[in-house]
């Protein structure tokens, strides 16, 4: 990937086209840090987008949310998942699931979503699938306000990963 001198030389439409897979189906968080350059570092690059996040207004992070998958879900079993999530959700395990465990990932995610309003989220990379289940199982009795902590937690783990990977890209 390129410097972050010329990343800080990106048009919009560059910054945009580089970042903006960095959030799931949320290019507009990149469309939005694009305005904070320039970027001292990549950690600086990193700081400026999750900010964009945390002062989004809370039906923008509740949308964020929302872009994400269902683990194992629908767009899994139809191969629609963005080449990022196919990826994590397979490093964790979650694309060899049998009929069984399918089965119950998609109830627990139909209960998590019906509790919340928005899907599980967790950072797949760094979890196995069976602490994936058992995680879930657990954050299912967790409140809202916790909930919404966590999944935005869980999204700035994944886009963390996300960004180095660009950033590690030749």
């Amino acid at each position: 990937m390129a410097s972050i001198e010329r990343i800080n030389a990106y048009t919009p439409a560059e910054f945009s086209a580089a970042f903006g897979k960095v959030y799931e189906h949320s290019a507009w968080i990149a469309e939005r840090a694009f305005a904070q350059r320039p970027f001292a570092s990549d950690t600086a690059l990193l700081l400026a987008l999750w900010g964009v996040v945390q002062s989004a207004s809370p039906q923008e992070q509740l949308a964020l949310l929302n872009a994400h998958p269902e683990l194992a879900g629908k767009e899994a079993q139809t191969g629609t998942l963005t080449d990022a999530s196919t990826h994590e959700q397979s490093v964790a395990g979650l694309g060899t699931l049998d009929a069984s465990q399918r089965a119950q990932l998609s109830e627990l995610n139909r209960q998590y979503l019906a509790r919340f309003g928005f899907p599980f989220i967790i950072c797949a990379r760094l979890n196995s699938r069976d602490a994936i289940f058992g995680i879930l199982r657990a954050r299912l009795t967790n409140s809202r306000d916790q909930e919404l902590q966590n999944a935005l937690t869980q999204v700035g783990q994944i886009a963390r990963l996300r960004l180095l990977d660009i950033l590690a890209e030749p």
